[in-house]
């Protein structure tokens, strides 16, 4: 669009057939994107899902829009399980999400599902299982639950040692 001079072809951007292409970005994304700057619904926002917000989080990322990125982030915090944070956080740059996230996934009861697994993968899969089996070895061999403080610290050596 802008390395044409005017005159030197079809014009993009002006009209269906000759559109403005944006490389690797998917219209859905952009639509989304361009949610928050035209609202249908201004008073409460278009959107809702995880899947909504990522969208955006791509999107500010890749062209650097600091306050949507950071709004983005603000509600993907509050919509994704620890799973999906932990993808999120490692695909777009939140370090700050890793030890929360694996920290929900290290403590609570149930095992990681199948569905958790795959959206991890491998590498995540066998560190969260090794800090699981970590943390309940310690408190077994002591016969009590390891203090909150400790859990933590032992995710976060393993962060650090993974980087």
């Amino acid at each position: 669009m802008f390395t044409l001079r005017p005159g030197d072809g079809p014009e993009e951007g002006k009209s269906d057939e000759h559109p403005v292409v944006l490389e690797g970005v998917q219209a859905v994304d952009f639509e989304r994107l361009l949610a928050l700057f035209y609202p249908r619904d201004v008073l409460t926002g278009d959107l809702t899902t995880l899947e909504h917000w990522t969208s955006v989080l791509a999107l500010a990322t890749k062209w650097e829009f600091e306050a949507h990125r950071a709004l983005a982030i603000d509600r993907l915090s509050r919509l994704g399980s620890p799973a999906d944070r932990i993808v999120l956080a490692r695909a777009y740059d939140i370090p700050n999400w890793l030890e929360e996230a694996y920290y929900h996934l290290c403590v609570r009861e149930e095992a990681l599902t199948l569905e958790e697994g795959l959206k991890l993968g491998m590498e995540d899969v066998i560190v969260l299982a090794e800090l699981r089996q970590r943390i309940r070895a310690h408190g077994l061999s002591w016969g009590y639950q390891l203090h909150e403080g400790t859990v933590r610290n032992t995710i976060r050596q393993k962060l650090n040692a993974q980087q």
